[in-house]
């Protein structure tokens, strides 16, 4: 008799990650649901191990159904955004529709949407949407450490998995500060610094509608603000022609793809000691520390640190430096 976890439906994400990881998924039983609670089948063998590991959890006889091949296919990687999944395209050339649709409904029963991620286009870098299972919804409010977010789905670009990093750059910034976040998008940076510090952050993005929700977004929240954001909806090389050289404490350049292209802008409004927050998209460490060093050569180089896997051996890398004194 095949042996199962039992957990309720609210914990079961988090469960069954851990049961992943550590390889005690049995890849010959489906997950199933029973009422409020999720059944994950584990593998006979390490039964003892999944009792001290998960005391609280009770493991018992079940009877799921068997998958139609032996083979157990990992959960694809994906972004959860309230009740809408959204998963990349390549995800169906390892997966079936059916499968892929069985899994997502057993690990967020409450989801609402599976969307498919086909491309990004355009200069806003946009996703192309397509709906795969279930209702037609875009529109979202979202929360981060409690700062709320509306976004529309496949006008804006927007990623749950670095809401931590608004926060962690966030706690980064003095108060007094004057901030410039080049590539605002929705407001993750803005709105996080606003919410925690005394500071001024400008705040721009060249995609009208993510400039339009970056407004909403600020009256959202405005209760919570303790800085002021000023949104503007510019190219990003036109800054310096109506704000003041040398007048930035802090720059953040989240445009992984592009952002090395705009030294330029970075290097005239910061402050001589200033600090740019620069992402890049890169495989090794050693490349993307290599291209930094060689295209600002005088610049004090702090560290990189990953943030986000954006796709398999590619990395979104967060780069801190400090412009010389003497530019």
């Amino acid at each position: 008799m095949p042996l199962c976890i039992s957990v309720d439906k609210t914990r079961a994400s988090k469960v069954l990650e851990i049961i992943k990881k550590l390889g005690f998924l049995s890849g010959e039983y489906k997950i199933t649901r029973s009422d409020n609670q999720v059944l994950i089948p584990i593998k006979v063998e390490h039964t003892n191990l999944v009792e001290d590991l998960l005391k609280d959890l009770p493991i018992i006889e079940c009877n799921p159904p068997r998958r139609r091949t032996p083979t157990y296919v990992k959960m694809p990687s994906l972004d959860y955004i309230r009740d809408i999944v959204i998963v990349r395209r390549n995800v169906l050339d390892h997966i079936s529709v059916e499968d892929l649709i069985y899994k997502v409904k057993a690990v967020y029963p409450r989801v609402k949407a599976i969307w498919v991620k086909e491309e990004t286009c355009d200069l806003y870098r946009r996703p192309v949407l397509r709906l795969l299972w279930g209702e037609e919804i875009k529109e979202v409010v979202v929360k981060e450490y409690g700062v709320l977010f509306k976004v529309k789905l496949g006008d804006v670009y927007y990623n749950s998995r670095l809401a931590e990093e608004h926060y962690r750059v966030a706690t980064m910034v003095k108060s007094g500060e004057v901030v410039l976040d080049a590539f605002c998008g929705i407001g993750g940076f803005a709105l996080h610094i606003a919410t925690l510090k005394l500071s001024l952050v400008i705040a721009n993005d060249l995609n009208p509608i993510a400039y339009e929700l970056l407004v909403e977004n600020i009256l959202l929240n405005k209760k919570r603000l303790k800085g002021t954001i000023i949104p503007l909806n510019t190219d990003t090389r036109e800054l310096p022609s109506f704000l003041r050289e040398h007048s930035i404490d802090r720059v953040i350049a989240d445009l992984p793809h592009q952002s090395l292209e705009y030294i330029e802008t970075y290097t005239k409004l910061l402050k001589p000691g200033g600090i740019l927050h620069l992402y890049v998209l890169s495989k090794p460490y050693k490349d993307v520390k290599q291209e930094i060093i060689r295209r600002l050569s005088t610049w004090y180089f702090k560290e990189c640190v990953s943030v986000l896997e954006y796709s398999p051996g590619v990395f979104i890398y967060r780069c801190d430096l400090v412009k010389p004194e003497t530019i």
